[in-house]
Formats: structure tokens, C-alpha cells, sequence
């Protein structure tokens, strides 16, 4: 049988991976969005948040605007975008199982403890 505890870390690793699939998924959905590679593109947020937190708001939108100009210039890979969908709802698929293994293990867990 299968004990609490693996069942805890196996929904944790399948709750790890949904999320970092379906973060990776809305970024190819945003494609369009961004006129960077990737590592580029988590950058550019980094400093987009700093420059909120010490320049305000209307600095971070400045610098948003001209970035989201370059992505129109860019344009849209819309089979980027439709694989970026369903990465998304493959890793909300690996949230709910992990989920539903953690709740597994909970169960089993109680079963096994004396009731009195």
C-alpha cells in the first residue's frame, strides 16, 4: 500500500510541474505580447516591478507601452499561442491531480489512525 507521506510527494512533484507547465504555457500564449526571448522577457518583468515599487505605476506603464509596441510590430504566432493554451490546461490537469493526491493522502492517513 501505498503511505501518506508518497503520496504527498508525488502531489507536490505533479503540483510543481502543472504550475511551471502552465506558467510556461500563458507565456507562449502571450507571444504577442513581448518583443523578447524568453530569459529576455523575465527580465524585462523584474524591472518592470522595480520601477512600480520605486518610480510608480505611470514609470512601469511607460516602459510596458513601448515594449508592447515592439510586440505589435512583432506580431502573433497564433500555433505559439494554441500550444501555449494547451500547455496551460495540461498543467491546470497536473494541479488537480495533485490535488486530488494530496487529498488521497490525507484519507489514507486518517483510516490508518485509531478512532476512540
Amino acid at each position: 500500500m501505498v503511505t501518506p507521506r508518497t503520496l504527498n510527494l508525488i502531489a507536490f512533484a505533479a503540483t510543481v510541474t502543472g504550475s511551471g507547465i502552465g506558467m510556461f504555457g500563458a507565456l507562449m500564449q502571450a507571444n504577442a505580447y513581448y518583443p523578447f526571448r524568453i530569459t529576455q522577457f523575465v527580465s524585462h518583468i523584474w524591472r518592470v516591478f522595480v520601477k512600480s515599487l520605486t518610480e510608480g505605476k505611470e514609470a512601469a506603464f511607460r516602459q510596458v507601452h513601448t515594449s508592447a509596441k515592439l510586440g505589435e510590430a512583432r506580431g502573433e504566432r497564433r500555433e505559439k499561442s494554441l500550444v501555449g493554451l494547451y500547455l496551460v490546461f495540461c498543467g491546470f490537469l497536473l494541479n488537480l491531480v495533485g490535488a486530488a493526491l494530496a487529498l488521497a493522502a490525507t484519507l489514507v492517513d486518517t483510516a490508518a489512525k485509531p478512532h476512540g
